[in-house]
């Protein structure tokens, strides 16, 4: 007689020991993991939860990620607009210096803004390793050409010494290599000659080239001012009746081809006295020799206007020309937009005569571009863009040759290129003309943008990325918790299953154990 050893006592049979033992295994699995089941299959009617919540997570994840790259750049871009900032600054205390002390035909103030022209090139070139911060859209083009390339020019195509020398030519009336020391220049005005009456100053022609007469105040006895506006405009000085008095005197204004407006300050001394300044003249004996004695005080006036002030006004213009170049859709047809203003010479076969402007393509052909970045259509902010939130993406590209970052490259390079001579007496002049309408410049004077500008709307950006970042933190220790509360376990509860399984086997195995040892003697 056989005795059955299973079933004898209920739910313990081998069946049960099996799937007790498998949930032993699972919860220990579950403390071990801290996770209900290994699959989302396993989670049941949860597993769409679980899944909802992780691409939650997933998605979060991603968002952050963009929003450290985007606020990294951002980083980067407001340091090198600060450090740009802070050489203009010393650029503008240097050139507000008095000293004229020159080194190699160049004052400090030049010299510290030629510096400050490479420190702030580099400031443009930056980089994260990935992509160039002030390219637009060409990230991977290093967008603004070293200082010496855009001065001198390369690959046959000219710089901006000499479009800035061309310009000068045209401006001030001379085919000299240096125009601004050839005592011959006329501004492209005309001065009748001493001793001819009545004294007439004209314009050489209709053209936006050197000086142009825009006004005539003031009067002086015994002499008519008539001025003619055109283009081209003159101004005719007439003798009649009556005597000139002392202190009386005649204002001549000009345009300058920078916008600028200058004037000539035509004095009445008496005839014993000393011509102390300049435009200062002697009453004659008869009107006639007052007039010519103006037409000599103006001639003179004329000639230090030509070399210091309209010289300076003509490299800030060839300025314009070089870096901010051709903007008109319509003139450009289809060149790219910042195409390089060149002149076409006059039938002198040089500059000195120059009417007009060569069109975009020739002068794109034949000069270098400074600025290599994107020149697409559109805003510069609008060239780098970044999604950091479901409904929420931020703009912060940026361009060499925005308005602001264009300007102070531009202006560096014009007061660092011209050279003076202690042999020329007016050097001085021209040099304080030139430092004066930089600096303006530099400081913002009648610009639509300034760097600091630009910062204020990176800031705006940065400021947009960082919210979305904190909002995402929370949004993602919400998720975790809710995915924790679907996928996880409390350990005090699986501790208390893993107790009461633990229990229910070792009381199996005792019961097992008892029977195995059951035999018919002892069991009858």
């Amino acid at each position: 007689m056989s005795l059955r050893t299973t079933g004898i006592v209920s739910g313990f049979g081998a069946a049960e020991f099996t799937r007790l033992k498998g949930q032993l295994t699972d919860y220990q699995r579950q403390l071990g993991t801290g996770m209900k089941s290994e699959t989302y299959g396993g989670l049941g009617s949860e597993r769409a939860l679980a899944l909802g919540f992780q691409a939650s997570r997933s998605d979060i994840a991603a968002w952050q990620g963009s929003i450290s790259l985007v606020t990294t750049r951002i980083k980067i871009m407001d340091t090198a607009l600060t450090s740009t900032q802070k050489t203009v600054a010393s650029v503008k205390t240097a050139l507000a210096s008095a000293d004229f002390t020159l080194a190699s035909g160049r004052t400090t103030g030049q010299l510290t803004a030629n510096g400050g022209l490479d420190s702030v090139i580099s400031m443009l070139n930056s980089s994260d390793g990935s992509r160039y911060m002030f390219s637009g859209r060409a990230t991977s083009t290093e967008p603004v050409l070293d200082s010496a390339t855009i001065m001198a020019g390369e690959g046959g195509k000219d710089g901006f010494q000499t479009v800035m020398r061309e310009r000068m030519q045209a401006d001030l009336g001379s085919s000299a290599s240096s125009p601004e020391l050839d005592g011959t220049a006329t501004g492209r005005v005309t001065l009748t000659a001493a001793g001819t009456q009545p004294v007439t100053l004209s314009e050489d022609g209709t053209h936006s080239f050197g000086l142009k007469i825009a006004s005539v105040s003031g009067s002086v006895g015994g002499v008519t001012a008539a001025l003619t506006a055109g283009p081209p405009a003159s101004l005719d000085l007439t003798a009649g009746a009556g005597t000139a008095n002392v202190g009386e005197s005649q204002t001549i204004g000009f345009t300058l081809p920078d916008g600028s407006t200058e004037r000539i300050i035509l004095s009445a001394v008496a005839a014993d006295a000393t011509v102390a300044s300049p435009g200062q003249f002697k009453i004659g004996a008869t009107a006639a020799e007052t007039l010519d004695n103006m037409r000599t005080a103006l001639g003179s006036s004329l000639q230090t206007l030509v070399s210091t002030k309209l010289a300076a006004a003509s490299a800030v213009k060839a300025g314009q020309d070089f870096f901010e170049g051709e903007t008109n859709p319509a003139t450009l047809g289809s060149i790219p937009t910042g195409a390089p203003k060149r002149l076409v010479a006059g039938v002198s076969g040089t500059m000195m005569d120059a009417v007009a402007y060569d069109t975009p393509a020739n002068g794109d052909a034949k000069t270098l571009r400074w600025y290599r970045g994107d020149t697409g259509a559109g805003a510069a902010r609008s060239t780098a863009a970044s999604q950091v939130d479901s409904s929420v993406s931020v703009s912060y590209g940026a361009r060499a040759d925005e308005e602001a970052l264009r300007s102070v490259v531009q202006n560096l390079a014009v007061v660092s290129a011209m050279k003076f001579t202690s042999a020329d007496t007016v050097s001085q002049q021209r040099y304080q003309a030139l430092a004066n309408r930089v600096s303006g410049a530099l400081a913002g004077e009648g610009a639509t943008q300034t760097v600091t500008s630009i910062q204020v709307e990176l800031a705006a950006a940065n400021v947009s990325a960082t919210s979305a970042g904190t909002r995402h933190k929370a949004s993602d220790a919400m998720y975790a918790d809710m995915l924790s509360d679907v996928v996880g376990v409390n350990d005090e509860e699986v501790g208390a299953y893993i107790l009461a399984l633990q229990t229910q086997l070792q009381a199996s195995y005792q019961t097992t154990s008892m029977l195995s040892k059951l035999s018919l003697v002892s069991y009858l």
